[in-house]
Formats: structure tokens, sequence, C-alpha cells
């Protein structure tokens, strides 16, 4: 009984993962890079033409005041300082603003504050 038992659940765990989205290859997508992030055009760039060319957002935050959704992603900046590039929607899913600046999981400078 307890082998058969374990055969029906490797069974479904094999369909189950079978169900799931494979997570998308990075080598898919152009490098995070200072030119890269250039190549964004505000107000013509949307969400699905930022996700085709930077893959899924590392972090997404909304600001209320603004009426605007963050997308971060993480890059080195100039190869060098680890980064995250905010990219600012408008509420029709269109860039509207770009701000670069210091991963906060990475800042040697964060006191966890």
């Amino acid at each position: 009984m307890k082998a058969k038992t374990s055969a029906i659940v490797a069974i479904l765990a094999l369909l189950l993962a079978g169900c799931a989205t494979a997570p998308s290859n990075p080598a898919d997508f152009s490098p995070r890079t200072d030119a890269a992030f250039a190549g964004i055009a505000l107000g013509k760039d949307t969400k699905d033409t930022i996700r085709a060319t930077f893959g899924p957002p590392d972090e997404t935050t909304y600001l209320a005041l603004r009426d605007l959704q963050v997308w971060s992603y993480r890059y080195r900046q100039q190869d060098v300082w680890y980064s995250m590039m905010h990219i600012h929607f408008d509420r029709n899913g269109i860039v509207r603003e770009l701000q670069s600046g210091p991963d906060p999981e990475r800042d040697e400078h964060h006191f966890g504050w």
C-alpha cells in the first residue's frame, strides 16, 4: 500500500509540474545595463515592451500619491555599483519616468532602519 501511495504522489507531482510555468531564462532578455536602460522611450514603451526586454521585475511598488506603478530591476551600474533601475508606469501601463539608485540589499551604508 505504501509503494502504491508513493507512486500516486510521484505521478501527481509530475502532472502538476507539467502545468507550472517554467521560469524564463535570463539569457532570453537584454542584459540589464546602463545602455539597455537608456534605450527605454518615455511615453512610448509599455509594461509589455519592458517585460519582453528585461524580463519580470525584481520588485514592484505603487506610489499612491502619484498614481504610478514602479517596476524595479537589479543591475550593476557602469559594471561597478549594485543598483536598481526603477521604471515608473502610469495607469495605462506607459513608461513615464526612470530612476536609478543603490540596491538596498547590497548598499554598504544600509543599516536596516
